[in-house]
């Protein structure tokens, strides 16, 4: 039995019991962990607020003769509250941790991988990007830090320099000899933003300007690799791609 300190955001929450809810909260040095917050549906104090999805903050947490943590206490740090306001942000960020966990699983730590979710739900929340953009880059910088970097710099089956679409499957760009049913076609500019956008700081991942058009297509490009590298369909992706854009 043991106290923990960890900061971290909630990245998943759902009813527990009577009253209570189960929270995985994305922390430093741990990665996604589980936690009871008891009394939190209960509660109109500082309990219920701080086991909201996307509360960010030094969470206290015990760790008792069950698998479970519970909840002590949490110093909120921020909770992205614009995001909560807006419905297409609110189901992208819910996507956005859908394929997390696909990535990481569960006490995997990854501050890496932490340091993306919030600078891209900081962007969500305060710098107004556009949803697409940052569903985007989300995906991409992902994947590539997950270890599924998609390769566009040559053909990822023979090396070829002359690509002529993108492999869902493969892993990247290929040339016309090692195209397959199922590849995108692309030109020199989406070659382009797939390796800006994969190889830049995350600090800067965002800071790029790319027409409707190119965005667009990116972002198909975006979601299917995701959905073919983790063999996986999202249903909040579905939601998030109902939604009118805000």
């Amino acid at each position: 039995m043991a106290n923990i300190k960890a900061r971290g955001i909630i990245i998943k929450q759902s009813n527990y019991g009577d009253g209570h809810r189960l929270l995985s909260i994305f922390a430093e040095d741990c990665g996604i962990i589980k936690a009871v917050s008891y009394g939190a549906l209960k509660s109109k104090t500082s309990i219920s607020a701080s086991s909201q999805f996307l509360c960010y903050g030094d969470f206290n947490l015990y760790q008792g003769t069950k698998h479970l943590l519970s909840v002590n206490g949490c110093e909120p740090i921020d909770a992205f509250y614009p995001i909560s306001e807006d419905i297409k942000k609110l189901s992208l960020a819910a996507y956005m941790s859908d394929i997390t966990y696909g990535i990481l699983g569960e006490r995997n730590a990854d501050n890496d991988i932490l340091r993306l979710y919030l600078n891209s739900v900081y962007a969500l929340a305060y710098r107004g990007e556009p949803p697409d953009k940052v569903k985007t880059v989300y995906e991409l910088k992902l994947m590539a830090l997950g270890g599924y970097a998609p390769k566009t710099d040559a053909c990822v089956a023979c090396g070829n320099a002359d690509i002529a679409a993108f492999d869902f499957e493969k892993g990247g760009a290929v040339c016309t000899e090692c195209t397959s049913a199922g590849a995108a076609k692309i030109n020199d500019a989406v070659r382009a933003a797939i390796s800006r956008i994969v190889s830049a700081d995350v600090k800067k991942m965002l800071s790029f300007n790319a027409n409707k058009e190119l965005l667009d297509y990116l972002n198909k490009i975006s979601e299917k690799y995701v959905s073919v590298q983790l063999d996986s369909r999202f249903k909040s992706l579905e939601y998030y791609n109902s939604m009118p854009m805000s």
